[in-house]
This record gives structure tokens, sequence and C-alpha cells, in this order.
């Protein structure tokens, strides 16, 4: 029998283990869409403890990573039952780890400075699943406001990355037009990088309910904090005008 392309959590185990499909059922966009993902529910089991999984696997594709300089499509695996948390929400309100103060932008748009607000505020309750997928609409929100609607994939050395038949072309997904913010100098190569990975688990928590690690959405919420500044704050900085 075929195994999974990745470790799962087995509640048997207690860890991430290989496993091996019994079942599957997919389904996938059309191929004249103009947003490619597919899906597979797997029924699984251990190879270690022979116990029975559910296993959802997804991809699209925004769903792409960079491997020795090449673009390499990655699917999302989510096990059920899941792996628990290590910390719970309850417990993290009361040691006050989500605790966060929006910061004001005056110059951005009342409505990305309003879901700004309420992606912190999602954060500072431990709303995850809420706040991840927040970013990401916030980035495809940042987009629709500066009139961005497709791009050029690039490599982490700023290089063109080529279609699978070797052309290279625009591409209309967010993954594209956050390298046209790029292109058109509203921010800085290793930013758009960054914010492909926000777009990445932000698809995880839209489509697979995945919830990212605090320090994750912490580390993402600080990235955005910094393109909002960059974008809308900083050409109207005070000393610019002296």
């Amino acid at each position: 029998m075929k195994k999974l392309d990745a470790k799962v959590y087995c509640s048997s185990c207690k860890q991430k283990t290989n496993h091996q499909i019994l079942y599957t059922h997919s389904q996938s966009s059309d191929v004249k869409d103009d947003f490619q993902w597919h899906e597979k529910h797997h029924i699984a089991q251990c190879l270690g403890c022979d116990g029975i999984c559910f296993v959802k696997q997804y991809g699209s594709e925004d769903m792409w990573d960079i491997d020795s300089g090449e673009q390499v499509w990655v699917d999302d695996f989510t096990v059920y039952p899941e792996e628990p948390q290590k910390v719970s929400i309850k417990e993290r309100i009361e040691e006050k780890m989500f605790h966060r103060n929006a910061k004001h932008f005056k110059n951005a748009p009342e409505s990305i400075q309003n879901l700004y607000n309420q992606i912190i505020e999602s954060f500072s309750k431990g709303y995850d699943i809420l706040c991840a997928a927040g970013l990401r609409t916030l980035i495809e929100g940042i987009c629709t406001h500066l009139n961005i609607k497709k791009g050029y994939l690039y490599d982490e050395e700023g290089n063109k990355l080529p279609d699978d038949d070797g052309k290279i072309r625009k591409h209309e997904s967010l993954g594209g037009k956050i390298f046209e913010l790029y292109d058109k100098k509203f921010i800085i190569l290793h930013q758009a990088l960054i914010l492909q990975r926000v777009i990445k688990f932000g698809n995880d928590a839209l489509h697979q309910m995945k919830t990212p690690t605090y320090y994750t959405l912490k580390e993402a919420v600080d990235i955005v904090e910094k393109v909002l500044y960059d974008i809308y704050e900083l050409k109207n900085h005070s000393l610019l005008k002296k």
C-alpha cells in the first residue's frame, strides 16, 4: 500500500509517525479554473501501532516553497484526531501571553485599519485561526487597494521562476500579487518571501482549520505591521518634510 507523503500525528503513539493509506477520496479544481487546487481525504493506518486515523491533504497554487532555488509545490496534511495543543488558549490568556495593542496607521485606508484592528483583537484573545485567516485577507486587501492584479514569482535570490513548461509569466494568485508589490518597490524581497509564508498558514486556517503556533502568529503580525508602516506611513514621515 502507498504511504502518506508526510508524517502525521498518531493519538496512540503520541507523536508524528509514518502512515499507510487504506482508502482515498480525491477532488480538485477544473483545469480551466483560474485558481488551481486539489484535496484528498485518506483513511490511514499508523505503521507503528496500526491505529486508524482520518487525514485531509490539501494543496493549491498559492502553496509552494523554494528548495535549492527551484519552485516546489507543497501540500498540507491535517489529521483527525488532531494533535493536542501544548498550552490551552485559556492558559495563554491567563498568562497574558497574547495581549497586544493595535497600532494606528493614519495614512492607511479605513478598511485596512479596521481589519488590522480586528486581527490584533483576535490575536489578543487567542483566536488563532481567525487571526491567521485575517492576516491573509489583510494582505489581499492591501493588494486590492494598490490595484495590484498579478505578478511574477521569484526565488530567494530575486530570480523570476518559470512554470512547469519553462515559461515565465505573471500569476493572478495572491503569491504573484505579493511579488508585484516587490516589483513596484512597495516592499523588499525578503518581506515578499515572508508574506508568502504568511498566506500559506492563512490558507491552512481558511481551508483546513489548522492552528498556527503563538510564536508563528506573533512573527507574522510583526512583519505585517512593518509592511503597513512601510507602504502607508514611511513616505509621509515628518523628516521627509524638513
